[in-house]
């Protein structure tokens, strides 16, 4: 009985050490993920916050988009159109990566 508890301990120690082994290797593998995942984050950060100072700066912001529309109408409404058409596309990719159970912040 007592070599086989040894087998059993020396077995259990062996396979912890691949466990240990694999996690590393997993912790390294996504470095690059999580070094992406924050850039991404710090640019949504900057622009929420560059839409919470337009929200705050509402005439200023009112003002400069009427004068925008007024000497440069169609090239204005071209980028606002882009801009909405990326802001939809983002809100498609979110919907999916919430789908599939990925943390994104909105």
């Amino acid at each position: 009985m007592s070599r086989r508890h040894d087998d059993l301990l020396l077995r259990r120690g062996r396979l912890i050490e691949r466990i240990a082994g694999q996690r590393e290797e997993l912790r390294r593998d996504f470095v690059p993920v999580m070094r992406a995942s924050e850039k991404v984050d710090r640019v949504v950060a900057a622009i929420r916050s560059g839409v919470g100072y337009l929200g705050h700066h509402a005439l200023v912001t009112s003002a400069v988009l009427g004068l925008l529309l007024i000497f440069r109408g169609k090239a204005t409404l071209r980028w606002a159109g882009r801009a909405y058409s990326l802001w939809k596309s983002w809100r498609a990719v979110r919907g999916v990566l919430l789908t599939l159970g990925g943390r994104v912040r909105s």
